[in-house]
């Protein structure tokens, strides 16, 4: 009964989220306070290769900031707008994980990376729980 409870608890809250809601977007640095959730993290962006695990890094606000994400190597086709990210105010939306203490968001498909856009009235969360991010979510990217 307390699984059932749960369970309806979860698609509760799952049917209160349009399912146009968009993430609001967090900082870098605030990604590390949100680990395995579902975000949006705007910033501007740095492209380079990661030598140490064969890919390519966007860092976001700085190399030495506290979040970038990685694309491993063989996946950048899917992200055929790379090369013009350097200096750009983007978005990466994807669950957290860490990577040398820094947050991580491994990106797999191009829908991860868009323009940033600042939050918006209609943006009313911030993140998304883990739930979602194994069960669906207002954002494809962390389904």
């Amino acid at each position: 009964m307390k699984h059932l409870l749960s369970a309806a608890a979860v698609i509760g809250l799952f049917a209160a989220l349009p399912a146009s809601a968009a993430l609001a977007p967090i900082t870098a640095s605030q990604s590390l306070q949100n680990i395995g959730q579902c975000v949006a993290v705007e910033g501007v962006a740095s492209v380079r290769p990661d030598p140490q695990r064969f890919g390519t890094i966007i860092d976001i606000d700085g190399e030495h900031s506290s979040f970038l994400g990685f694309i491993p190597k063989g996946n950048e086709g899917q992200f055929p707008q790379l090369a013009s990210l350097n200096g750009q105010q983007i978005r990466i939306t994807g669950v957290v994980h860490t990577y040398l203490g820094r947050g991580e968001v491994s990106l797999a498909d191009g829908a991860q990376i868009t323009p940033a856009r600042g939050a918006n009235a209609s943006d009313t969360t911030t993140h998304v729980g883990p739930q979602f991010a194994r069960t669906g979510s207002p954002n494809a990217a962390c389904n």
